[in-house]
């Protein structure tokens, strides 16, 4: 029998006027899969971050990310996760996820 299937990467994120949100993961197979995400929103940005992960038949889960700090989540049965700049002006960053199948 085999272990989980994990997948890790680590992404920039850039949030302006032309692209005011953005999809950053969707699930493409038929196994449940917990997303850890962590988002970094840069002291440099002038917009907040808001972070939601759509889950199989539950509620979804939703964070904001003010500028300068970084929030963490890990949601088990995620479908997608959609970034969102909450306000005017620019967002920049990174997010992290972990993908455990």
């Amino acid at each position: 029998m085999s272990g989980p299937i994990v997948c890790n990467s680590t992404c920039n994120l850039l949030l302006t006027d032309q692209v005011q949100s953005l999809e950053i993961w969707k699930a493409r197979i038929s196994m449940d899969a917990t997303v850890t995400i962590s988002v970094f929103n840069s002291a440099m940005s002038t917009a907040s971050v808001r972070v939601l992960v759509i889950r199989n038949d539950e509620s979804p889960v939703e964070f904001s990310v003010p500028s300068g700090n970084t929030l963490s989540a890990t949601v088990d049965a995620a479908e997608s996760i959609i970034v969102f700049r909450i306000g005017t002006g620019r967002t920049e960053g990174k997010y992290f996820l972990d993908v455990c199948f």
